[in-house]
């Protein structure tokens, strides 16, 4: 609990910092709001639109769940295929490498022509673009298992399930973890992006209709939203990670 309590305070200490050289350099300088609003000015903003914001956000969080839930779970399934066995390896791994290799933003505006401005295209891209990042660490948790326990539990007559569910998912899990804190971070930004190109709500819609009528402290109110969720979607995922791995826990306290 220590442990978790300086990770928190520490950044949120450093955060406050900046925010207020922030605000003393601007109003020394005299920086125009419209250039550079000083933090007191978006930080009002939020509040002066909050529920504007709030609703925004609520969609724009769907958004993130949806494309980062459709992601993990083919990137897992696929991971763990491509580490047990070596066929899946050789004619899988190359073709995600080289799907992952396509700029995938530039794919929105095609999938407005196909889908319109509907939830799916963004859900998709956000997914495609999650995908790869859990992949590959799903890939080298389930590479990282003791082949002697695997063997030991078949010899103890134990079924490819029951291997699986007692040693190979248990050694992959923290990879798989560290996969997903990183994800749904990006899973953020990609769904802010995809709705400022091609979406009529959201809060890259709000930051669209910000740029429209020169509106900054308003797209920086929505930066401080959507790091806000990003931190506490982040911050879920290590609760998860706690509950489902208690001894990781243990670990990272120690460290």
């Amino acid at each position: 609990m220590t442990g978790m309590l300086k990770r928190v305070y520490e950044p949120a200490l450093w955060f406050a910092g900046l925010l207020i050289v922030w605000e003393v350099l601007v109003r020394a300088f005299d920086v125009q709001s419209f250039i550079l609003p000083a933090p007191s000015v978006f930080l009002v903003r939020i509040f002066h639109d909050f529920d504007r914001l709030l609703l925004q956000g609520a969609i724009t969080t769907k958004l993130i769940l949806y494309g980062f839930v459709a992601g993990t779970i083919p990137g897992v399934v696929l991971g763990y295929l491509i580490a047990s066995f070596r066929i899946c390896e050789r004619l899988l791994y190359p073709l995600v490498v080289f799907i992952q290799g396509l700029p995938k933003i530039t794919l929105a505006p095609l999938l407005l022509v196909w889908f319109g401005f509907s939830d799916f295209p963004k859900i998709l891209l956000t997914s495609l673009i999650t995908f790869f990042p859990i992949l590959v660490d799903s890939v080298a948790g389930f590479k990282s298992m003791d082949r002697r326990h695997y063997y030991l539990s078949r010899s103890m007559g134990a079924s490819g399930w029951q291997t699986f569910w007692r040693f190979q998912l248990p050694s992959a899990a923290p990879n798989i973890f560290s996969g997903l804190k990183i994800t749904i971070v990006i899973a953020v930004t990609v769904v802010i992006v995809v709705e400022w190109l091609n979406s009529n709500n959201g809060l890259g819609h709000v930051v669209l209709r910000a740029m429209d009528s020169h509106d900054t402290p308003l797209i920086f109110a929505v930066l401080v939203v959507a790091s806000t969720i990003g931190v506490f979607l982040n911050y879920g995922i290590v609760v998860l990670e706690n509950v489902l791995l208690p001894w990781r826990r243990g670990v990272e306290d120690n460290a």
